[in-house]
């Protein structure tokens, strides 16, 4: 069943991160799209999670559970979940392959760390792992039950848990080849997207989630480091006209600062490369007295912003990664003209 687990893929110089991979569920009308997604802390394979004695809690929501999810929202794009290199205490993710980080996840923002260097490595390192898989071992994983139009992630984790069997789903018995009838099929090959399968060269949507979003931060201060201090490495130049849309949803962390980045130059770099930026936040965040820099990092930045206004708990905290693209369907972000704070 998807996604697929991808361990310990090589990127840049060395670094190793697991991944997941969901394959688009339907082609793209122009070009390969991939969504980039970074998690939060506490988000885990569901093992791990059930495992341990809070974060079980919280299970539903899983890396697994969340590639389906975003699969399921962005279904002309391919969807890569990369893991944390560490998990601290099986609760706090460390993205140190993209930015230095303490025991708690907390970065050490610097104006490179290759991480835009190692992304790109981690999507060739996928491509040629997916491609190198057995036939029938990507026919099994693809050929599970279709999801309906409207699930929660409620619905996604009992279908994770007890996977009916295609016979059971829908009354109809399996094709020959064990897949299902073409009606479910978006392609009548199911691996259509196999043989071109090359992430590195698609568009691509950076989403992270809580202290996910440490890493989307540390991409802005390597786009600026690229376009002032190394405008002439054109193959890097290239690779950031690639992403074409950055979501923040809640992002947070322990350390006393940069939750939200508030330079205007690098926000101006940001501005400069044309990339469409959401931002989604809940009061778990801004309003956590406990962590009021936060709230006012926030502040600063909202001209970059449109804000989901959600009610204060954990819960609520997993709710903006579920509710996300729902509320940018239901009210498009609109971007101000200016701002009239600086750094």
């Amino acid at each position: 069943m998807l996604p697929l687990r991808l361990r310990r893929v090589a990127g840049h110089e060395g670094r190793l991160n697991d991944a997941l991979f969901q394959p688009a569920a339907r082609a793209p009308p122009l070009h390969q799209h991939t969504l980039v997604f970074f998690g939060g802390d506490v988000q885990d394979y569901p093992e791990v999670m059930q495992a341990h004695r809070d974060n079980r809690n919280y299970v539903k929501w899983n890396l697994e559970n969340t590639a389906r999810m975003l699969g399921h929202n962005f279904p002309n794009k391919h969807i890569l979940v990369i893991r944390p290199s560490r998990i601290e205490y099986k609760s706090f993710s460390c993205y140190d392959n993209f930015v230095p980080s303490n025991n708690a996840g907390v970065p050490e923002h610097t104006p490179t760390h290759s991480a835009l260097h190692h992304l790109e490595r981690l999507l060739q390192g996928v491509s040629s792992r997916i491609k190198s898989l057995p036939t029938s071992d990507l026919l099994e994983a693809v050929s599970s039950v279709t999801l309906p139009e409207e699930i929660d992630i409620e619905d996604l984790h009992n279908a994770s848990i007890h996977p009916p069997s295609a016979s059971k789903s829908n009354g109809a018995k399996p094709q020959a080849g064990g897949s299902q009838p073409a009606a479910h099929k978006p392609e009548s090959d199911p691996l259509w997207w196999r043989e071109k399968l090359a992430l590195d060269e698609s568009q691509l949507t950076l989403v992270g989630f809580s202290k996910g979003c440490v890493v989307l931060n540390q991409m802005i201060y390597e786009f600026h480091y690229t376009k002032t201090l190394t405008p002439g490495d054109a193959h890097m130049m290239r690779f950031m006209e690639r992403i074409v849309d950055m979501y923040w949803l809640d992002g947070g962390h322990a350390g006393g600062k940069n939750t939200w980045i508030t330079s205007r130059s690098l926000l101006e770099t940001l501005t400069r490369l044309n990339v469409n930026v959401y931002i989604h936040v809940s009061p778990y965040q801004v309003q956590d007295e406990g962590r009021p820099w936060i709230g006012r990092e926030e502040k600063v930045s909202r001209y970059l912003h449109t804000s989901a206004g959600l009610a204060h708990s954990l819960h609520m905290h997993f709710e903006v990664l579920a509710n996300f693209k729902r509320l940018q369907d239901a009210a498009p972000a609109s971007l101000p003209d200016s701002s009239d704070e600086d750094a």
